[in-house]
């Protein structure tokens, strides 16, 4: 791995090194005994490496770039899915299509709220921006569960109800009619 700041004294070397490892999973105490350091070494230099990073300012430019990336990815694949919501309603209602349109729109939950997530921790969206999105995002939700919940065939609608009910946490009512 390439060096993101100046590796030019032991203390450094021994500040990426711990980054290294860090960034592969690695607790600081398994650090720690694959470095022959005390523990409270590692995380000093852990906690130095971030800030050094942090001041970086061409470490910075990369890793916003990186997260635009990011973003413009996770709306690539939403469009994707929803693209996929859209040639499902032309198939045959059955049990395959219900499980791929329930599938399909938890995807689309989970990469907003991913995408939302990320942004966040970035510090990118204030208060008032994340309230906005999150406002949205519970509306598009809303109507995801309005279609699940009434514009399926009465087979497929008490296996989605089920499922609906694990999400929402709600119980959710099915009729059915006997012939």
């Amino acid at each position: 791995m390439t060096s993101l700041i100046p590796v030019d004294s032991d203390r450094f070397e021994s500040m990426e090194q711990v980054a290294n490892l860090r960034l592969t999973g690695m607790t600081d105490t398994a650090v720690a005994k694959e470095l022959g350091l005390k523990r409270k070494v590692v995380i000093e230099l852990w906690n130095e490496w971030k800030d050094a990073l942090s001041k970086d300012t061409q470490a910075r430019d990369a890793a916003r770039d990186h997260l635009n990336q990011m973003v413009q990815h996770y709306d690539r694949l939403i469009k994707r899915y929803y693209d996929l919501l859209k040639d499902l309603q032309n198939e045959t209602f059955g049990h395959q299509v219900a499980a791929q349109i329930n599938s399909a729109l938890k995807q689309i939950a989970d990469l907003e709220a991913k995408r939302v997530d990320a942004l966040q921790k970035a510090g990118l969206l204030d208060a008032n921006d994340l309230g906005d999105e999150l406002a949205e995002m519970e509306e598009r939700q809303q109507i995801l569960i309005d279609i699940l919940r009434n514009d399926l065939c009465g087979n497929c609608r008490i296996v989605v109800a089920q499922r609906l009910q694990k999400v929402t946490h709600v119980v959710e009512a099915t009729v059915v009619y006997d012939d």
